[in-house]
C-alpha cells in the first residue's frame, strides 16, 4: 500500500522537473543566444539589433509565415531587422529530408530552424498561431499570438 501512495509524489516531482528544463520566456527576458541553422543548413545570423522574432511552432502557424513572406521582398527579414524561426522537431526524419527541407530551400529568405525539441522549446506558443516576440536591446516584449492571415498583416506591417 505504501507504493501506491509514492505514485503521485514521484509524478509531481517528474513534472516539475520537466516544467524546470523548458522555462518559456517571459516579458523582459533576455533572448538566448540561438545556435542554429538555417534552411541551407549554414549557421543562422540573428543581427545584434533584432526587432522581432517570428516563430511557427507548428505547420498551421508556418503557412501563415510563409504566406506573408512569401510575398515580401527576399530581404525583407533582414530590412524590417526579423528573424523567422521554425520548429520541425516533431516531423519525421524522412519526410522533413525528402520533402520539407527541398522546400524550404527553394524560399529566398533564411528560415532558422529547431530540429531537437530543446532547440526552441522556451518560446510561447500556440495552437496553428504565429508567436511574434518583440525584441529591444536583448529583451524581450510581451508575445502575440496571430491565428490568421488579416491579422499577421496587421501585425507585421
Amino acid at each position: 500500500m505504501k507504493k501506491l501512495s509514492l505514485l503521485p509524489f514521484v509524478l509531481a516531482v517528474c513534472a516539475l522537473t520537466a516544467q524546470a528544463q523548458t522555462n518559456v520566456l517571459r516579458t523582459g527576458d533576455t533572448l538566448p543566444a540561438l545556435k542554429l541553422n538555417d534552411q541551407h543548413d549554414k549557421p543562422a545570423v540573428i543581427p545584434a539589433d533584432l526587432r522581432q522574432v517570428i516563430f511557427a511552432a507548428d505547420n498551421g502557424g508556418a503557412g501563415l509565415v510563409t504566406a506573408w513572406l512569401d510575398a515580401q521582398p527576399k530581404d525583407w527579414l533582414a530590412q524590417s531587422k526579423r528573424v523567422y524561426l521554425a520548429d520541425i522537431h516533431k516531423m519525421p526524419g524522412l519526410i522533413t529530408r525528402m520533402f520539407a527541407l527541398p522546400k524550404l530551400r527553394e524560399k529566398p529568405y533564411p528560415i532558422v530552424l529547431g530540429r531537437e525539441e530543446a532547440d526552441l522549446a522556451m518560446l510561447p506558443r500556440k495552437k496553428d498561431c504565429v508567436t511574434l516576440l518583440p525584441v529591444n536591446a536583448g529583451k524581450i516584449g510581451e508575445a502575440a499570438f496571430v491565428c490568421d492571415a488579416p491579422a499577421l498583416q496587421a501585425a507585421l506591417k
